[in-house]
């Protein structure tokens, strides 16, 4: 592939993952002030109030960690890695994106495993299955590990500069 399509297919996984972080937000935030609104101002409370939103945090939780990953604003120390000769950048962010790579499969596999136990359940409060909201876990986990590996390896191969990977704002 030339790099003018990976770079298009990038773009387009940024917006997808981009729309659906803004997606999930908007509705936690709609869903929340819905429940209050029904609570405090109809007196009515809504059977949903706490276990949706609930789920849907987390669901935004593990799919906004990868955003995160993939626009450079996880929690990190660029500030000192700054300082540092280029050739020691290369192999600590070589270090710190393998750690990544590692413990996303990790969390991805075991997170697979429980998710796979939820199967044919339902919230108790509405009717969506669990396996909904407990597969953001994997897929997330799975989304950083794809993320990390690419960048792992355009790090190894010089194909990526350590001064791309600092996060996009200061």
């Amino acid at each position: 592939m030339t790099p003018t399509v990976i770079q298009g297919v990038e773009r387009i996984f940024l917006r997808l993952l981009d729309s659906v972080v803004v997606l999930l937000a908007g509705l936690l935030l709609v869903l929340l002030n819905y429940a209050v609104f029904s609570r405090f101002i109809l007196n009515a409370s809504v059977s949903w109030g706490e276990e949706l939103p609930a789920n849907l945090l987390a669901v935004l939780t593990f799919i906004g960690a990868a955003y995160l990953t993939k626009i450079n604003e996880h929690l990190g120390f660029d500030s000192v890695l700054r300082l540092m000769p280029v050739v020691v950048q290369r192999i600590l962010l070589c270090v710190n994106h393998a750690f990544m790579l590692a413990f996303a499969l990790v969390v991805a596999y075991y997170g697979m495993h429980a998710s796979l136990g939820f199967h044919g359940r339902s919230l108790i409060s509405i009717d969506l299955p669990m396996a909904l909201f407990r597969w953001a876990m994997p897929v997330g986990c799975g989304l950083i590990a794809i993320i990390c590996a690419i960048r792992l390896f355009g790090l190894a191969t010089g194909k990526i500069a350590p001064s791309e990977l600092y996060p996009e704002t200061d």
